[in-house]
């Protein structure tokens, strides 16, 4: 790949679309990879068994929220430094991003392990989903490390401009975990456990495929004496980068728990099952929001590395069109057809009942969220990741708990599901009051990096 002909100087719009596309198909698989499970158990397992895996969602958060950290932060320092033509140095990026991704992710699966009945608890676990959501955590645990590798593998195989061999790195584990789904869940009747074990064996396949990858020499990356040599200033900026991530998915994970809570309160396991299923559809709502901005990622930073400012800019605004656009069409589809998404997961009258308004209502805005996504991701390339935190931390958490806990209070039950489009509504403020700032805040200062501040 010809950084100046391609990052620099390709045209725009194919360019987005190039890098995009493979991101938003690697965005569907994973979202199908999460998501089998929920409609292989919701189907032969009944309501409590899919309840148990939605109180297990904020353990997902976490699994991925440390190597996201790692593998977005890295992997944005990466073309930032690659936009400057220090090579080398992006090289120990990846090397130093491998070695805190394992540290993090084995650090995690003990704790995990060692205080099982502690997470459960703070999960928002009942006495009826106890013994299943145990069997799922237990096995799920310890695919920690594999989880973490296969996020990392993917994003340095896509931004070393391999974005379609990025997506097949997820696409094998995917792939893997379906069929076992089918083999495990609806053939032998393991249940939860063997969704839990379809989910590790497929991420141990998209790790090791990640791995040829990398290793193999097959990128842009290139393995020398010094790659893997620790290094805390190249430490610190990466996970300063990633730390938005970071902060994004635990938050999510964080809100898991809450919105587990606060629908036990209101409405027992139905309510939480009918969670369950917005959360799946929501990933796929989201989901072209979610490729168009890992696309941009190597073209914004590459770019913002090289002070090549104009085309920084017209890359955001050209995305965010493309962004908005395709997440209406798959929005207007859910706000249609409610019931039919929501019979995927073998729901019954009372799953209907409340998962047809939840997702409505859940989702009355949700094609802002293409453009709330994008600046995140657009802070977070150009080495800015406060105002992407902040963004963040506003729309999952901040603005979000209050109105779970008091909507309900005032609607019942629904109104958890109003609280939100009220916090996407405030984020998208708040993220165009700083995109302007920053836009207008973009001038040259001569070749220099400016380095992601903690």
């Amino acid at each position: 790949m010809s950084r100046k002909t391609d990052y620099a100087e390709g045209k725009l719009f194919p360019l987005i679309l190039r890098f995009s596309i493979p991101a938003s198909i690697s965005l569907l698989i994973s979202a199908i990879y999460n998501i089998v499970d929920r409609i292989f158990i919701g189907n032969f397992s009944g309501n409590t068994a899919l309840a148990a895996l939605s109180i297990c969602f904020p353990l997902s958060f976490m699994m991925i929220a440390f190597g996201l950290m790692c593998s977005a932060g890295g992997s944005t320092v990466f073309t930032l430094y690659r936009g400057r033509r220090e090579d080398r140095t992006a090289d120990r990026v990846f090397g130093n991003a491998f070695i805190l991704t394992i540290f993090f992710e084995i650090l995690l699966t003990a704790v995990l392990l060692l205080f099982p009945d502690f997470f459960l608890k703070l999960f928002g676990v009942t006495d009826t989903t106890y013994e299943p959501a145990l069997e799922y955590y237990r096995i799920v645990a310890l695919g920690c490390l594999f989880q973490g590798l296969s996020l990392l593998f993917c994003d340095f195989v896509r931004v070393s401009g391999k974005p379609v061999l990025g997506m097949c790195v997820t696409g094998a584990g995917a792939v893997t975990n379906i069929a076992l789904d089918a083999l495990f869940v609806a053939g032998l009747s393991w249940g939860v456990q063997g969704a839990a074990a379809a989910t590790v064996i497929g991420q141990i396949v998209s790790a090791g495929f990640g791995a040829w990858m990398l290793f193999g020499g097959r990128t842009s990356v290139k393995i020398r004496k010094d790659t893997f040599r620790p290094d805390r200033s190249l430490g610190k900026e990466l996970t300063s980068c990633g730390f938005a991530f970071w902060i994004a998915q635990m938050a999510m994970g964080f809100i898991a728990l809450v919105y587990n809570g606060q629908l036990g309160k209101y409405g027992g396991d139905v309510a939480i099952s009918a969670y369950a299923i917005v959360s799946s559809v929501m990933t796929f709502i989201i989901m072209p929001a979610s490729g168009i901005s890992q696309g941009i990622q190597p073209i914004l930073g590459f770019n913002y590395g090289a002070e090549n400012f104009e085309r920084v800019k017209q890359t955001f605004v050209k995305a965010t069109m493309l962004s908005v656009g395709v997440t209406a069409v798959i929005w207007a589809a859910a706000e249609i057809f409610p019931a039919a998404l929501i019979s995927l997961f073998g729901g019954g009258p009372d799953l209907m009942s409340i998962g047809i308004p939840a997702l409505r209502f859940n989702f009355v805005i949700a094609p802002v969220l293409g453009f709330v996504m994008l600046a995140t991701t657009f802070f977070q390339s150009i080495g800015k990741p406060n105002a992407s935190s902040l963004i963040t931390l506003i729309r999952q958490v901040i603005a979000l708990v209050p109105f779970i806990y008091i909507l309900p209070g005032i609607f019942g039950t629904i109104g958890i599901f109003y609280a939100q489009p009220v916090s996407d509504l405030i984020a998208t403020v708040l993220s165009a009051v700083l995109i302007v700032k920053s836009f207008r805040e973009m001038r040259p200062t001569g070749f220099q990096a400016e380095k992601c501040k903690a």
